[in-house]
């Protein structure tokens, strides 16, 4: 019978959680295909959403029949209204200083209690790390990810930087690939930055494979970190930045791009627009300073992420600009303009050798800008690694256009803009529809402009890169979103727990299984046959199409014995690459030698794990019979031949008569 108004009765309440919790288990199973269970002899099969759409649907009948009053529906709609109406506006950066919470002296004491809470925060993401990317972490010093020519190709640009840093800084873009084109560091992303964090390591004689995972893993870690102290500070609240850090550190498109270590270094970003707000609140020029260094340091980490940055900070800084009014402006500009040269002094030194080398390498073709340009439907579509969802949305995504953002953190994101506002909202909620826009690339509004008159953006491949700008301004709303939930429940006790469950939830949400590839801690033996105290230049065959196939590993290889290579595998590729594929098709003819010894050839190494059926042998019947070689050492490598020749110095006069 109907239940006369009042409060709800507890089994009423119950119901319809359980109403609830139904229909998100009949989600789960409609999304990964169910589950079994067997515990003491018992076996239950939860596999048809329809039959938990069934038992919900009952429960909910039962419930209303019973207690009429406060519907489910309602329950749910006035909830969320309460709770992002309880709070009211938040507490944001445009407090004026005389608004600040009053601080205390800064003493002895107060820096070790401030520098142990940072290091309770970074120990924290790094543990999470370990357990969103396990079980990488089993495997530090062995493997990476599945497609490892790109972590291979990582790892000899952070050795590269720690070698040459101590040998010959000056010609730090001057690789051993490509040889003899020079500035070959700047044919892709040099990550000064990611290489300065591991030179110490390496200079130590970590091995590089390890090198490579700790600095991987750490742009997790160290975003999560970053993300804390901005939403904190946006906030003043500890929780809500706990889990903004969170899911920045994590989000499904870091998984998209496991095996590019530059895309995960995006801690800079949320301290830049730290130092930012702190800039607007104090006009100090330390602040500015600040501003500036982060900036360049996050520009000198992935220059795709400095690029989209300094766009993405345009509508931010109009927005919250406007909200500040002009009181303070003069003191600002000021500090900015100092931040602005001193970021200006950094980057450009290392931005020249990119600009010297557009004449060898170009601009992206257009219809490839075309191919990497998202659609909306793109940001439905979770990495097929994805546990949850991957299954179900890879067939909305494409290459690097699997740019799924979960579904708590848009919610939590919307929460945060319910009104009332601030200006930081408003701002941050206008950098998230420029990110998003130009996430679209030319199928959006502004990057057919941009690409047009903004130079950087001529060099870059993947529009839909911007998405990790998107999960930035999300993740910035969500921290606000769960500051204001929390805020309306009153109760710390229960806040934490809200904000411990929505957390758990996004590790459901994001949680990833990438897989891995053992790779080789050692070069084949081959190279100590190599002359020391000289600098020979190596063919290493065979060349496989595409240049991803072994060319990372050649380089890889070459961090043992930093010799020249004629080979080479970077985001550009110069088009004395493509004729060397072209001389090799001939090779070891009279022509082709011309071509390679003008390039300064010395040895080739023939690896014969890397040969297709048969290939080996064609390609060392050719050397030996041309009579322009001469066999230096022949080892054993995982149960194949590899042999190592040298060009004779008279190979003009010693070749085979009438050689084709």
């Amino acid at each position: 019978m109907p239940s006369a108004r009042g409060a709800l009765p507890l089994w009423a309440r119950a119901a319809d959680i359980g109403t609830l919790a139904l229909a998100v288990l009949a989600l789960y199973v409609a999304i990964d295909g169910g589950f079994i269970l067997n515990s003491g002899g018992v076996r239950l099969s939860v596999r048809s959403e329809w039959r938990i759409l069934l038992w919900a649907t009952g429960l909910l009948i039962a419930r209303h029949f019973f207690v009429r009053d406060h519907p489910l529906h309602h329950r749910v709609i006035s909830g969320i209204t309460e709770a992002t109406r309880a709070a009211g506006p938040l507490a944001d950066d445009l407090a004026a200083p005389d608004q600040e919470v009053s601080r205390p002296p800064v003493r002895r004491r107060r820096i070790l209690i401030y520098a142990m809470y940072a290091t309770a925060i970074v120990l924290f993401y790094v543990v999470m790390t370990a357990v969103m990317t396990y079980p990488q972490v089993k495997f530090l010093g062995t493997a990476v990810s599945l497609d490892h020519g790109d972590p291979l190709f990582s790892t000899w640009r952070l050795s590269w930087v720690a070698h040459q840093l101590i040998r010959d800084p000056l010609n730090l873009f001057n690789a051993n690939i490509f040889h003899p084109e020079p500035r070959t560091l700047a044919f892709s992303d040099a990550m000064l930055v990611p290489g300065l964090l591991a030179a110490p390591l390496l200079w130590l004689g970590v091995p590089q494979l390890l090198v490579y995972n700790i600095t991987f893993l750490l742009g997790f870690a160290l975003s999560g970190a970053a993300m804390f102290v901005l939403v904190r500070s946006l906030t003043r609240h500890a929780g809500a930045a706990l889990f903004a850090g969170f899911a920045f550190a994590f989000l499904p498109y870091r998984f998209m791009h496991y095996s590019h270590l530059e895309l995960q270094y995006a801690l800079w970003m949320p301290l830049c627009l730290w130092a930012f707000h702190r800039t607007i609140r104090t006009g100090r020029v330390r602040d500015g300073l600040l501003t500036g260094l982060f900036f360049a340091l996050q520009s000198l980490s992935s220059w795709y992420y400095g690029i989209f940055l300094v766009t993405f900070m345009v509508p931010v800084a109009a927005g919250v600009l406007i909200g500040e009014g002009t009181l303070r402006l003069a003191r600002q500009m000021r500090a900015f303009a100092a931040g602005g040269v001193l970021a200006g002094a950094l980057i450009v030194p290392m931005a020249l050798p990119y600009f010297e080398a557009r004449h060898a390498v170009g601009e992206r073709p257009t219809p490839e800008i075309e191919f990497y340009s998202a659609t909306p439907r793109n940001y439905l579509a979770a990495h097929p690694s994805n546990v949850v969802f991957g299954t179900a949305t890879a067939a909305w995504g494409g290459q690097e256009r699997e740019l799924f953002m979960g579904i708590v953190v848009p919610l939590l994101a919307f929460v945060g803009l319910w009104p009332s506002l601030s200006a930081a909202r408003i701002a941050y909620a206008m950098g998230f529809v420029v990110a998003f826009d130009i996430s679209l690339g030319f199928n959006g509004v502004s990057y057919p402009w941009l690409h047009e008159y903004v130079l950087p953006y001529r060099g870059l491949r993947v529009p839909a890169r911007m998405a990790m700008v998107v999960g930035l301004a999300l993740t910035i709303l969500a921290g606000y979103g769960l500051a204001r939930i929390c805020r309306s429940i009153r109760n710390r006790t229960a806040s934490m727990a809200v904000v411990l469950a929505l957390t758990a939830i996004v590790s459901l949400e994001y949680r990833s299984r990438p897989p891995l590839k053992k790779i080789w801690t050692s070069p084949p033996p081959i190279y100590n046959a190599l002359p020391a105290g000289t600098n020979s230049v190596l063919l290493e065959l065979p060349l496989l199409f595409p240049d991803i196939v072994t060319e990372p590993m050649y380089m890889y290889f070459s961090t043992f014995h930093w010799n020249a290579l004629l080979n080479g595998y970077s985001g550009f590729s110069p088009p004395s690459y493509y004729y060397l594929r072209e001389a090799v098709a001939s090779f070891p003819d009279a022509t082709s030698l011309e071509e390679l010894q003008r390039r300064g050839l010395t040895h080739v190494v023939v690896n014969a794990v890397f040969c297709a059926p048969g290939q080996f042998d064609d390609i060392v019947n050719r050397i030996e019979h041309s009579g322009f070689f001469e066999r230096v050492a022949t080892t054993e490598w995982e149960r194949h031949d590899v042999h190592l020749y040298r060009l004779r110095d008279d190979w003009r006069t010693s070749g085979t008569s009438g050689m084709k």
